[in-house]
């Protein structure tokens, strides 16, 4: 008989569902550090990124526009390095959804025992190279999200969810409540990380790192189809 999805379905359905939380908090709280610590520039915002760099090919805000471009770069090239880990997981019939999340936070405590060796003070070249590392995370982390969780659990991009809740208020009267939660998670990830960076500057990258490790331990330990168990075979009748 086969092993039906209803079991394990709902557990990882709401696994995902806190993960994604965490990872939208989590991302505000990045944010907040990159447009306090590093320069002014956002780190998953590809939109006003974009924007600066295009500023500053328009010949104002030269250092700023150079830094939103390492920016976009960095986020593009942890994107393809998220879709390309998070596809790669569910080949051969398994899912290992937290795959991506592994790279993530290779690349959060990184910039977190940087950010402490530097004793929270890191120079211009390092203070770019921080910047980068942030902006990969959260490229790798959206494009995670998006082929493991699907469209209905963004973390750091709300602008459509957002856009799609007030059309909804206004042609179906009906609350988006999600939307309104996502990003109310992001305005406190982005507060919290900026009362930490003024109190303990020198930890403040310490707070995205353990919200994704929370994440990911979250996830890791959710039942998955793939890596359900599988029922043993009948026994033969006796002789």
């Amino acid at each position: 008989m086969a092993v039906e999805e209803a079991g394990p379905a709902r557990p990882r359905h709401r696994a995902d569902a806190w993960a994604a939380r965490l990872l939208t908090f989590s991302a505000g709280a990045v944010n907040a550090l990159g447009f306090l610590a590093l320069g002014g520039v956002f780190t998953s915002v590809v939109t006003a990124n974009s924007a600066l760099t295009g500023v500053a090919l328009g010949g104002a805000e030269t250092t700023l526009g150079v830094r939103a471009a390492l920016a976009v770069l960095c986020y593009v090239l942890g994107a393809a390095a998220g879709s390309w880990t998070a596809a790669r997981a569910h080949r051969g019939g398994r899912s290992r959804p937290a795959g991506f999340l592994l790279l993530e936070l290779l690349l959060l405590w990184s910039v977190a025992g940087w950010w402490l060796a530097a004793d929270g003070g890191p120079d211009a070249g390092q203070g770019t190279a921080v910047l980068g590392a942030l902006a990969a995370a959260m490229g790798c982390q959206n494009a995670g999200v998006r082929l493991t969780m699907g469209d209905r659990a963004p973390t750091a991009y709300l602008t459509g969810l957002l856009t799609g809740a007030v059309a909804e208020a206004v042609t179906a009267r009906r609350v988006h409540w999600q939307a309104l939660g996502n990003t109310t998670l992001l305005i406190l990830g982005a507060t919290t990380a900026t009362l930490l960076e003024r109190s303990l500057h020198d930890a403040a990258p310490l707070l995205p790192a353990l919200l994704v490790t929370a994440a990911w331990a979250t996830v890791r330990a959710a039942p998955r189809p793939g890596n359900a168990a599988r029922p043993s075979a009948p026994h033969p009748p006796p002789a």
